[in-house]
């Protein structure tokens, strides 16, 4: 592995642990409002479980329908990116 992988991989892991970080912030303050107003624990993680499966759920269907279709060969993947298709690179 090259320094500069080294370095990209390790910033990688920054934002992923950054993410997580606000993810847990993010969850106890849900988790707090809903006792606030009077909702159960196990009600509350099961309200804060469906809006993350949600979310996940969210993420994999733009990762899905933004991907050139698996096993495409490799003129047909660049042009995909190319294309302005996956709304990521254009």
């Amino acid at each position: 592995m090259t320094t500069e992988q080294h370095d990209a991989y390790g910033e990688e892991l920054a934002r992923i642990s950054q993410h997580q970080s606000e993810a847990t912030t993010a969850r106890f303050t849900v988790f707090q409002a809903l006792a606030a107003v009077g909702i159960a624990p196990e009600q509350a993680d099961e309200i804060v479980s469906q809006l993350e499966a949600g979310a996940v759920a969210g993420a994999h269907t733009w990762v899905s329908e933004s991907s050139a279709p698996h096993g495409s060969e490799q003129r047909f993947e660049d042009g995909w990116w190319a294309c302005g298709r996956c709304r990521v690179c254009c």
